[in-house]
């Protein structure tokens, strides 16, 4: 990016007079959304030259996905304790600040993984009301190619309505498919959406990225209109799961391994719930001088992202993020439980935890089209 003291007057004029490209990335829970938008962000900066800002949005107090991208080195803001739906203007505010503050020319933004009627509530709004401001991007669906083919007569409703709201599917994962699988994959998405188009990619191989970076620099823009499904139709699905949230600091009296350390985080909850009732666990640790981030979805734990060393030596944030189909009351006593044994299995002391674990609320979008 090129400073502002060399540029001339009229090239000034022209970059705070632009129009920042807005991408929305949507999906469910786990399908790989965050991972797949630093990567994203990383690629657009280091091939392309481009400021990318980041708008996460969660439930809880502390987000995973927040202090993940910040670790990246990226602007971001987040919008929590619901929906970009239901908290628009300050979804809109979050995203004028960040153009006033460090003027990207691209914002990359996250809506949560039970989202539901985001074309209509947000992607819709955000390019009707503000043109002048945003030039907004086909909306972009992020669908883990693994489940993709059980989309279809599935009991959940949420994920087959993502799916059909999107102007562009992103299969991620596909480097864990064959041929065969991956043309499942796509059958599956194309009968849910036949007018969408889908790019398949990997963000652990990279391939199929640059396709997505094309297509968020491109001219394109989001065009669809489709009619709201009644949102009380998902109450009860997204009710039924609840939501932990906490931050600890953990200071060792010797090396720990971060990929034990978390993994044990993550074996509490799957040792405690059935896999299709784990939507999503995420833990994440960080220090000055190192840093892990690492998922569990269903039975499969994945690594995404690690800075510095595996091993831990100094005083680090641990933050745990969990959505999964339980009662709060249960829900908060695993991953407090898990949080609290780890002293008895490391050489650490856990300090200074703060938590959340509830319900959500049922969201109020507040732009409904077609009801």
């Amino acid at each position: 990016m090129i400073p502002e003291s060399h540029l001339s007057l009229d090239a000034i004029v022209e970059r705070m007079t632009a129009r920042t490209r807005f991408a929305v990335i949507g999906g469910y829970l786990g399908a790989g959304k965050t991972t797949l938008m630093v990567g994203l962000a990383r690629y657009l900066k280091e091939r392309h030259g481009k400021n990318v800002a980041i708008i996460t949005n969660d439930q809880g107090h502390v987000l995973v996905d927040t202090k993940y991208a910040s670790e990246a080195g990226f602007d971001v803001r987040e919008v929590m304790g619901g929906c970009f739906c239901s908290t628009f203007p300050e979804f809109v505010r979050n995203a004028r600040s960040i153009v006033q503050t460090s003027r990207p020319d691209v914002i990359l933004a996250e809506p949560i993984g039970t989202s539901t009627n985001i074309l209509s509530s947000v992607v819709e709004p955000l390019r009707a009301q503000y043109p002048e401001e945003f030039d907004v991007a086909p909306f972009l669906v992020v669908v883990d190619a693994t489940r993709a083919a059980s989309l279809e007569g599935s009991k959940r409703l949420i994920p087959s309505h993502q799916v059909k709201e999107a102007e562009v599917v992103l299969l991620s994962k596909t480097d864990r498919l064959d041929a065969e699988g991956l043309e499942r994959a796509r059958t599956a998405v194309a009968a849910l959406a036949p007018d969408a188009r889908i790019i398949p990619y990997s963000a652990r191989t990279g391939k199929g990225v640059d396709d997505i970076a094309s297509l968020t620099l491109s001219a394109e823009r989001s065009i669809k209109v489709l009619k709201s499904e009644d949102h009380r139709k998902f109450a009860a699905e997204k009710s039924a799961m609840s939501w932990y949230s906490s931050t600890s600091k953990v200071s060792p009296s010797e090396r720990v391994d971060l990929y034990d350390l978390a993994t044990t985080v993550l074996r509490a909850a799957a040792d405690s719930f059935p896999p299709d009732d784990l939507a999503h666990v995420k833990v994440m640790i960080t220090s000055p001088k190192v840093g892990a981030k690492m998922s569990l979805v269903a039975d499969s734990v994945q690594t995404d992202g690690v800075r510095g060393s595996r091993y831990l030596g100094d005083e680090a944030t641990l933050v745990v993020n969990a959505r999964v189909m339980a009662t709060p009351k249960r829900l908060g006593e695993v991953m407090r439980g898990a949080v609290e044994a780890l002293p008895s299995k490391f050489s650490l002391t856990v300090n200074d935890t703060t938590e959340s674990c509830y319900s959500p609320r049922p969201e109020t979008p507040m732009f409904i089209s077609g009801l």
